[in-house]
């Protein structure tokens, strides 16, 4: 291209001198370099922690206030999910997105097995009461005969001292009562068995049925679903998370900032926001959580800002814009663009910048020395 360039200039040139020569009287033409079109940029100022006049600005990420994943206690076969109706006003399995109310039945499981189980457990419960019964009725019948034989004994040892009864005679009332006594404790400790069967037989029916229970997932709140990791008729493990749900009552707006600005942040500060998502509008949140100390790789406090009843435009994973009111005293530091500045012929060892002046109803572009000062980011302080 340079070389092309110079070819069209020299022919040019050997055209004017054959029409000079040729003519003798034409005066020559004088070529008048076009002015260099350029772009302007307003300056600004800049305080710390990155505003400009009207305060600092920092990046924030929405988030939902409270995020939740629902499981089975136990495992099965999901037999239900509740239904919704679509857009196309058909009826269908609730799905990421939808909107649920608190209470609303999720999922079901398989109700057959959970209930056989209830059955089990309230069987061997009602034999172990049962038995129970029959050991109680033979405590009181060994009670009885215990008491009798020792009746029987206090009488023979009467007997005994008038010489009315013989020392054998005696010896064998004594024996009867130490065997009622045996029989005694026996049933006593077979009632103690029993007892505690009855108490296992009752634990294992009050499993079975938080087990029923626990077969159903509820919703535990006003909430939207994230997330449905499930089928009608698949099978499920304890714990597995079948539903994530987000409560949007409140959303969280969470962004950095450096040691410099978090000593001016307060909790229970009120902060304006606002977010391309939702073009026009400025929202505000209170500050509900400063970090205490400063994450080990960015070196930033996550601040945290709760925003009550948000446009239901603003959405988990969006980006909010956060303005801190600035506390600076002073007016801050001029900042141009790094690429304005450049270096003057005449000194080479200085900087200027370009700054538009009107002369002669013309906008002119004129090098004005400067000092340099602080870098931030694409601009750099003027001083």
């Amino acid at each position: 291209m340079q070389t092309s360039s110079f070819k069209v200039a020299g022919l040019a040139a050997a055209a004017l001198l054959a029409s000079v020569l040729s003519s003798g009287c034409r005066r020559s033409e004088t070529y008048e370099k076009p002015p260099t079109p350029v772009r302007t940029y307003t300056v600004e100022r800049y305080f710390a922690g990155g505003a400009s006049e009207g305060g600092e600005r920092y990046s924030a990420t929405i988030r939902p206030a409270m995020q939740l994943d629902l499981a089975f206690k136990t495992g099965g076969y999901v037999s239900e999910l509740h239904t919704v109706r679509g857009a196309d006003n058909r009826m269908r399995s609730v799905q990421d997105g939808d909107l649920v109310a608190m209470g609303t039945v999720l999922a079901r499981l398989r109700i057959d097995d959970f209930t056989n189980k209830v059955n089990q457990a309230e069987s061997q419960q009602k034999e172990a009461q049962a038995a129970n019964a029959t050991s109680k009725a033979q405590l009181k019948e060994a009670e009885v005969a215990l008491d009798q034989t020792q009746k029987d004994l206090d009488r023979a040892a009467r007997l005994l001292e008038t010489r009315s009864l013989t020392k054998p005679e005696y010896d064998a009332a004594k024996t009867k009562r130490e065997m009622a006594q045996a029989k005694v404790e026996a049933a006593r400790a077979q009632g103690g068995m029993m007892e505690a069967k009855i108490d296992g037989a009752q634990a294992l029916v009050s499993e079975a049925k938080l087990a029923q229970r626990d077969s159903v997932i509820l919703a535990p709140m006003r909430c939207v679903v994230l997330r449905r990791n499930v089928e009608v008729g698949g099978l499920v493990g304890p714990g597995t998370p079948i539903f994530t749900v987000v409560d949007l009552s409140s959303v969280k707006a969470v962004f950095g900032v450096p040691d410099t600005t978090v000593r001016k942040i307060r909790p229970g500060s009120v902060l304006k926001l606002s977010s391309d998502a939702v073009a026009g509008v400025t929202f505000s949140g209170s500050i509900t959580r400063v970090s205490p100390a400063a994450d080990p790789r960015s070196r930033v406090f996550e601040v945290e800002i709760t925003i009550l009843s948000p446009p239901p435009q603003l959405k988990p994973g969006m980006i909010a814009s956060v303005e801190l009111p600035s506390d600076s005293t002073g007016e801050g530091a001029i900042v141009v663009p790094l690429n304005a500045i450049v270096r003057p012929k005449d000194h080479p060892e200085s900087y200027a910048v370009s700054v538009v002046t009107t002369q002669d109803n013309k906008r002119i572009g004129r090098l004005r020395t400067v000092k340099l000062g602080e870098v931030h980011g694409n601009f750099i302080a003027i001083t």
